[in-house]
């Protein structure tokens, strides 16, 4: 039987507008969520024109399971990732890498009738996730996109604690990073254009920070080797200057782009990409592993993000949107519903 609701979906003149949403049968290995909270990230503003319903980083009570669940109870608080199904069989599947499987179903390409900003969602329960009971739902749905894709490099690319880690841009995706490259008990270095965001950097766990639009005019590019990076973020959801954060790089550094943008990458250094054997790595949110991981570690390090939170109606995300895109947020959207 379709189980119909209330959603919200972007449309082709760029607003939000009420709709609805629909779900079919609970199956055997389903979870039906009922919603309670969810983070507005800026990848949404990529779907606007999509028409589907909105939202990816969700958090809700399993309001129904199916007989062969064992690990989610009805009435836990639970959420899902940006990536939320996969053949299981192929080799990147076999592998644990559910988010390069061929068949995988993320966010906006699949199940365009429902996301955080509908009513229920019906998601297969192993990629749904328990949220830990120390952690609040306003706190936890923003982590469920953004937390795991700042933490997901963590793992994918072996970073340790002896590791000096930068992050370009102190945002939603930044602030984030941050706190979880200081509880990993890396050297952290926030890149920020402006000198009124240097406490701030700080006090999320920036051990130094970086002025890249300096008065002066001088390149913010440390001259001594040890003051530069074994890794660089980038968060922002545009192209930077990549050259001057090459030169950031220490000997065999590396730079993982994390915010969505589709411009063109360019640099001239690619000598330095043999001289120095610099790579850049791509991160494609998380995997479940990797999921599972950042909610506990997050939890018992008491990283959370900083947010606002509306009432979900369709008034508050069509000015959560604006407000979005012209960065006039510290630094994430919650709708509760």
């Amino acid at each position: 039987m379709v189980k119909e609701f209330k959603a919200f979906r972007g449309q082709h003149d760029g607003k939000v507008h009420e709709s609805t949403g629909k779900v079919g049968d609970v199956g055997a290995h389903d979870v039906l969520i009922r919603m309670t909270h969810a983070g507005l990230c800026f990848t949404d503003v990529h779907f606007i024109e999509a028409g589907n319903v909105l939202g990816h980083e969700p958090v809700g009570v399993a309001e129904e399971v199916g007989s062969e669940v064992k690990h989610i109870k009805v009435g836990q608080a639970v959420g899902y990732g940006y990536n939320h199904g996969a053949c299981g069989t192929c080799d990147e599947c076999r592998l644990g890498n559910d988010t390069m499987c061929p068949e995988r179903r993320l966010y906006g390409e699949t199940d365009h009738d429902f996301g955080g900003m509908g009513s229920y969602a019906l998601v297969n329960a192993a990629f749904v996730h328990k949220i830990p009971e120390n952690m609040a739902p306003e706190d936890s749905a923003p982590l469920n996109c953004a937390g795991a894709t700042v933490f997901s490099p963590f793992l994918k690319y072996d970073i340790k604690p002896i590791h000096r880690v930068g992050i370009i841009g102190i945002g939603g995706l930044g602030h984030l990073a941050l706190q979880v490259a200081n509880k990993w008990g890396c050297s952290v270095g926030a890149f920020t254009t402006s000198e009124s965001k240097v406490e701030e950097a700080k006090s999320f766990g920036a051990h130094d920070v970086i002025i890249t639009k300096r008065a002066d005019g001088k390149s913010f590019v440390p001259e001594k080797e040890e003051d530069k990076f074994d890794f660089i973020f980038c968060t922002v959801s545009s192209q930077v200057p990549w050259d001057a954060y090459f030169d950031c790089l220490k000997t065999r550094g590396t730079i993982i782009p994390l915010g969505v943008d589709f411009g063109k990458f360019e640099t001239n250094r690619y000598f330095s990409l043999l001289a120095r054997e610099n790579k850049v790595g791509g991160s494609l949110v998380a995997t479940r592993y990797e999921h599972q991981k950042m909610l506990e570690f997050c939890a018992r390090h008491g990283i959370k993000p900083a947010v606002e939170v509306l009432d979900l109606n369709e008034e508050n995300i069509n000015i959560a949107f604006d407000r979005l895109q012209k960065n006039d947020v510290r630094y994430r959207f919650v709708f509760k519903h």
